[in-house]
């Protein structure tokens, strides 16, 4: 396999992030309070979109599936589903871009964030900071809820769902009895906050954002959202280099301890949901539970037409980063919301992107 190379590299850059009491990042997502991108253009705006589908040296995209591709479909569905940025990388190669913005624009990402925290959260159990099977109690105290009915609920449980608590912390279910997808995973970041001694931002830069070359992905406090306080903005080059360093870590370091975090984040850690690993959706499964109060388990992948061992970041309104270790693939959409109506994390934009984008792979 070739060696991968991020599709940034830039200087790790100071946030100085200050840390909001958690509560439910919940696919809320606020981009009117997000940091401003010197040079970017507003989103919504009617500027015309630009594409490249040979930003690195034609040799090097020849050598790949996508030799010959005619992006023209693609590039039209992108526009008519609201999108402002999209890329495909594989290898370490760029293979496609598109952007209706200009492409260092960034945005909030929602509830995408959660597979970056997820990260975080595995580079502190790496260190030796907590375990999984730690409780939230002996890390951060009792006080976390207004109640204090905590007793039990493990990081383990914050990263796949299963506190039983929902948006407002409150009780609505035993710890591993339910699969509820809420706001209570938020509660990571204090932990993480608590248990190293710094910044969120600090440990973004260190631990993520430098190492893949996220030059603009930053973590920032929101201004008008009481139950999602902590936000994520990204550009699209943002996200494949964040997606192309977990690849990178995902190969080079299989053996050691953070290869083996990532892979078992990757999976099901909990029989309520085969679809969801810790804080990333899992495709290639014999069924999915989505956000949403009917808990319906249904039958069959989350996205059919995707790759079976990909994993997503997913947030509200589209925003997409998908991962396929297996084809070394990173594909990452921002944008408005895609169709009219669409589920938490999912919609039907998913399913028609992977048709395509597996048509032009070949």
């Amino acid at each position: 396999m070739p060696t991968r190379r991020s599709v940034l590299i830039g200087a790790a850059r100071a946030l100085g992030v200050a840390l909001a009491a958690c509560s439910n990042d919940a696919d809320d997502n606020d981009p009117t309070a997000a940091p401003s991108t010197a040079g970017s253009t507003a989103h919504g705006t009617t500027s015309t979109a630009s594409t490249s589908t040979t930003a690195v040296p034609s040799t090097s995209v020849a050598a790949t599936p996508w030799a010959g591709a005619d992006f023209g479909e693609l590039d039209d569905f992108i526009s008519s589903t609201n999108g402002t940025g999209f890329a495909v990388v594989e290898a370490g190669v760029l293979v496609h871009e598109w952007y209706r913005d200009e492409p260092d624009a960034r945005r909030d990402i929602a509830s995408a964030q959660k597979s970056m925290l997820s990260l975080l959260v595995g580079r502190a159990v790496v260190d030796g900071h907590f375990t999984v099977d730690t409780t939230i109690d002996e890390l951060i105290g009792t006080g976390w809820t207004s109640h204090g009915d905590t007793a039990g609920i493990t990081v383990r449980n914050l990263l796949t769902m299963t506190s039983g608590l929902d948006d407002r912390l409150e009780v609505v279910a035993a710890p591993d009895s339910v699969w509820l997808y809420s706001g209570a995973f938020a509660v990571l970041f204090d932990v993480l906050v608590a248990t190293t001694g710094r910044e969120l931002g600090d440990l973004a830069d260190d631990w993520l954002f430098g190492p893949a070359g996220a030059d603009t992905a930053e973590f920032y406090e929101r201004r008008s959202s009481a139950f999602a306080p902590i936000g994520m903005v990204a550009s699209i080059n943002d996200l494949t280099s964040i997606g192309t360093w977990v690849l990178d870590q995902f190969d080079e370091q299989a053996d050691q301890p953070f290869g083996e975090w990532l892979r078992s984040s990757f999976a099901a850690d909990q029989d309520l949901n085969a679809s969801y690993g810790s804080l990333w959706w899992l495709n290639g499964k014999d069924s999915f539970v989505l956000p949403g109060p009917d808990g319906r388990t249904r039958p069959g992948p989350l996205i059919p037409s995707a790759p079976t061992d990909m994993v997503a970041a997913l947030g509200k309104d589209d925003q997409k980063m998908y991962v396929s270790p297996a084809l070394s693939l990173v594909v990452a959409r921002v944008g408005d919301r895609a169709v009219p109506r669409g589920r938490q994390a999912l919609s039907s934009f998913d399913d028609q992107l992977w048709s395509m984008l597996s048509r032009l792979r070949g």
